[in-house]
Parts: structure tokens; C-alpha cells; sequence
């Protein structure tokens, strides 16, 4: 006998569409509520949308889904089985913009992620800058809106590609890759080789390097570029109109200090673009007869010489949170070997405290001697 439509019971799921503004301490009660490890729930929160929990009656279900809201998630209730569609998962990285914002950045990362701040730091330190790996479009827009305006935060598909090599100046490649790779024995230095690697290639060539110190494979959809002029213009270029037009265009740089920017190098002209704008910029330099190529952003290593002094008083604590002492004369080398954004904070704290630095090339004190002749 066919049982009454009113006497069938209606189940529902729970559904988290996005992370929100939820916290690593309420995702740690979450999953003790769920009696289900906390990785395993982090992990489904950051691959929103997915259903969390299923097969509920309809108070319960209400009932889980107000705390969620509460504990900061974005959630809601939607009948049982209804199909959620998972989310392509994406690789994160974050580039810190403005390093006088790095506090509130290093901060909301490491709320984010569960991590001391000197941790989250570590992260943004290391090129490319990667902090999380298969996660969802609703967990890239959360973190961007947690990080500010100070940083931007570059998404791309995991298994996408194409990926490139990055060698760090201490690493180096065995003999085998050289040759499979195309690389030639000149062109053997740090920095990062446009291989332009399928998911599989990669794979297999990662399994073959196994873990090489130094030795990294990236996404090239997360890296950002700088345009740098390799080699001053010529002459007849530095007051070419249809040259110093581009320059303005390109780069807002005014037309008068173009020829003056143009006979030096090396020099950024622009930082941090994405690839296929750097690559056209590129392309059009090469057309006009310019020395112009694509550095990865915020994988360079840099020095930091102090050229000038403040005050000393306002100096000193800068220089004993980076563990540095007052220097005897000036110029001096304050560091020879630092990660790109290592150096860009010391540089700042040094200008907050009115210091007037520059960088120098990683290990290569010589160019600070020579200043102090």
C-alpha cells in the first residue's frame, strides 16, 4: 500500500558555497561537532562550493546551517542529493604589492591558512609565492578580500600549465637536463627557464629530478613579469618621436626624461605585468630596435646598502629587528644575499626611519666598496 505523500519525510543537505570570513579555531570545532578530522573539513571548505553535511531533517539542517553563518562561513540548505558541481581546482599565490601593508598581509594569511605570521611570511617570501593548492574560485575571492589592497592574489588552474623551471642561484641542474631541456651551457644560471611544460611533462620531469635543492617547477599563470632594458638604446633611438611616443604610452614615462632612461641600463621598465602584456611590450621594443626582456618577478635575490643616515635613534630598532648593527662608516653593505621581498621590507623600514638606501646585486658587496673610495 502506497504510503501518503503527507506522511514523506523531506531531507536536506547543507551546502557551504564559500569560506567566507570563518576562522581555523571555528573550522577546528566544525569538525569536532562532525566527529571528522579537521583537515578533511578544511579541505571540502576551501573546494567550496560542496556539501558538507547530507541526508538531514529539515530542523537540523536550519539549525547547522545558522551556526555555520555564524561561525562566519557562507552557507545554506538545499534539498537532499541535489547535485553541487565541484569547482576547478586552482593553485594560489599571492605578490605583496605594497610592503607597508606587509603587517595586515602577513596577518590575514595567517588567519587564514592557521600559521604564525613569521610562517605566512615564509610563504610570501618564497617565489612564486604559493599558499594554497586545489582549492575553489569562492576560497581565491575570501583570501583576496581578507589580504587588502596591498597584495594581489593570482589564481590559476592546477594542472593547466604550462609550467617553467626555476633554478635558485645555489641549485644546480644534473647534466641530462641540460640537454633533454634544450639548455645550453651559457645559458646555465639562475633564474627561471621558459619551458613552457605540459602538466605530464612536468610530472615526469619532477619525478626524474626527485627533490633538488633549488630546483622548482611553477605555473607560469602565477608568475608576474618586469620589462627591463637590458642594454641602452642607440643613439639615434633615444630621439626617435615614434620611440619616445611608446615609452609614454607603454610606460608613462614622460617624453622629455625618455632619452635619459634610455641610456641607462639595466633598468625595470615596467614591474610586475602579466604574461601576455609583458610579452607584447616585448615583442614591440625588439620592433623598435630596444634590448627589452621578461624578468619573473620576486624571484631575484638583492643586497641592501645603506647610503644615509637620520637619525641613528630612530635606525637602531630597525636594524635590531633584522638582527644588523649600526655600521662604522658609510656606505655600508647591511646585507649582501636577501629573498626580493626581504629586501624590499628593509629597504622601507630604513626609509621610514630616514635612511636613504639602494640595492645592490645578491653577494656582491664590491659595488658598496667601491662607493666608500
Amino acid at each position: 500500500m502506497p504510503v501518503p505523500s503527507t506522511m514523506v519525510q523531506s531531507r536536506y543537505q547543507v551546502v557551504v558555497t564559500a569560506p567566507g570570513d570563518v576562522t581555523p579555531a571555528a573550522l577546528a570545532a566544525i569538525a569536532e561537532g562532525l566527529s571528522r578530522p579537521v583537515p578533511d573539513v578544511a579541505g571540502a571548505i576551501l573546494r567550496a562550493p560542496c556539501v558538507l553535511v547530507d541526508d538531514l531533517d529539515a530542523e537540523t539542517a536550519s539549525a547547522l546551517e545558522r551556526l555555520l553563518l555564524g561561525l562566519g562561513l557562507e552557507a545554506g540548505v538545499t534539498p537532499h542529493a541535489d547535485s553541487v558541481e565541484p569547482p576547478v581546482p586552482l593553485d594560489v599565490a599571492v605578490r605583496v604589492l605594497d610592503v607597508a601593508c606587509l603587517a595586515e598581509i602577513t596577518n590575514g594569511l595567517a588567519a587564514f591558512l592557521g600559521t604564525t605570521p613569521q610562517q605566512a611570511f615564509a610563504l610570501l617570501a618564497t617565489p612564486p609565492g604559493l599558499v594554497l593548492g586545489g582549492v575553489g574560485e569562492a576560497a581565491v575571492a575570501s583570501l583576496a578580500r581578507r589580504l587588502g589592497a596591498g597584495a594581489e592574489v593570482i589564481a590559476a588552474p592546477r594542472d593547466a600549465g604550462p609550467f617553467d623551471l626555476h633554478l635558485a642561484s645555489a641549485a644546480s641542474l644534473p647534466g641530462w637536463v641540460h640537454s633533454r631541456l634544450g639548455i645550453t651551457s651559457a645559458s646555465r644560471r639562475e633564474g627561471v627557464f621558459s619551458l613552457g611544460l605540459s602538466h605530464d611533462e612536468a610530472r615526469g620531469l619532477w619525478a626524474s629530478l626527485g627533490r633538488s635543492a633549488g630546483v622548482q617547477l611553477v605555473n607560469r599563470a602565477l608568475l608576474r613579469w618586469d620589462l627591463v632594458l637590458t642594454a641602452e638604446a642607440p643613439t639615434d633611438r633615444r630621439h626617435d618621436t615614434a620611440t619616445l611616443d611608446w615609452l609614454s604610452r607603454r610606460f608613462g614615462i614622460p617624453e622629455p626624461l625618455a632619452p635619459r632612461v634610455l641610456a641607462q641600463a639595466p633598468l625595470a621598465l615596467a614591474e610586475g605585468w602579466e604574461a601576455a602584456d609583458a610579452e607584447q611590450a616585448r615583442d614591440e621594443a625588439s620592433r623598435m630596435g630596444l634590448a627589452v626582456t621578461l624578468e619573473a618577478a620576486g624571484f631575484s635575490r638583492a643586497g641592501v646598502a645603506l647610503v644615509a643616515i637620520g637619525e641613528e635613534a630612530a635606525l637602531r630598532p630597525v636594524l635590531a629587528r633584522h638582527a644588523l648593527s649600526v655600521p662604522a662608516r658609510l656606505p655600508a653593505v647591511l646585507a649582501s644575499d636577501l629573498a626580493d621581498l626581504e629586501a624590499r621590507v628593509l629597504a622601507h623600514e630604513l626609509a621610514q626611519a630616514g635612511c636613504r638606501t639602494r640595492f645592490i646585486e645578491a653577494a656582491s658587496p664590491q659595488e658598496a666598496e667601491d662607493d666608500q673610495r
